[in-house]
């Protein structure tokens, strides 16, 4: 830990804690001293804490942390109380918090839009069951977004720039697909790419701790979103 950062509550902390409370809950029930069945059943207020713990992020979606918030407050109360249910039943909720997230999402970015004066400035890709190429050459990008349903897209902004004093925004959504992202190695990325049973990789090399900053958003529904130099 940077001596710089002070200390922060990171969910490998609380997951760390957690393995080591059940290590000692474990052992004493191994020697009769409790009965560790009255403290292992309330095990989802640690997804609780990673939820929240998450939310204190201004870099990561909030998405995710919320979704593990309420899925671990279900399963608290019906470890607490007599409401019985099957874990399948989440399943239409998660699917309605996606859409509403990829609903907010746009609205977000329909705002973004109408407020570029450049169109150059903005870019819009989307494949289904298809692969596409695209290439922005801006001198004052400031983002956009890339969609992926089913294929790939590959946007290529090597030759492009980023204003001095702003950040590029690139809202990004890969279903059962891929979105690759390539950029200038001065440029800094910051991710904020929720994976649902997908994945977000960044392989730039980062130059220093200036230079022009893209915020990579967006979900990856067993798809991968990356971002490479």
């Amino acid at each position: 830990m940077n001596g710089n950062e002070g200390f922060r509550i990171s969910p490998r902390l609380i997951i760390g804690l957690a393995i080591l409370a059940f290590g000692v809950l474990w052992m004493l029930d191994n020697l009769d001293y409790i009965n560790a069945s009255h403290y292992t059943r309330y095990w989802p207020v640690i997804l609780i804490l990673i939820g929240l713990s998450k939310l204190t992020d201004t870099r990561a979606s909030k998405g995710g942390p919320i979704a593990l918030i309420i899925v671990g407050a279900v399963l608290l109360a019906a470890r607490l109380t007599h409401f019985s249910f099957d874990l399948g039943d989440l399943i239409p909720l998660g699917i309605a918090m996606l859409g509403a997230k990829l609903v907010i999402d746009a609205m977000s970015r329909k705002r973004a839009v109408s407020s570029a004066g450049d169109p150059n400035s903005i870019v819009h890709a989307f494949a289904m069951m298809a692969g596409i190429h695209h290439q922005n050459t801006s001198q004052e990008f400031r983002g956009g977004d890339a969609n992926a349903i089913m294929g790939g897209v590959e946007l290529d902004l090597r030759n492009a720039q980023i204003k001095e004093g702003e950040e590029a925004v690139l809202d990004t959504f890969a279903l059962w697909g891929g979105v690759e992202i390539t950029v200038p190695e001065n440029w800094r990325v910051v991710g904020q790419v929720m994976p649902l049973m997908g994945g977000f990789e960044n392989k730039t090399r980062a130059s220093g701790a200036s230079g022009p900053v893209l915020i990579v958003k967006g979900t990856a529904v067993m798809g991968g979103v990356e971002v490479k130099n």
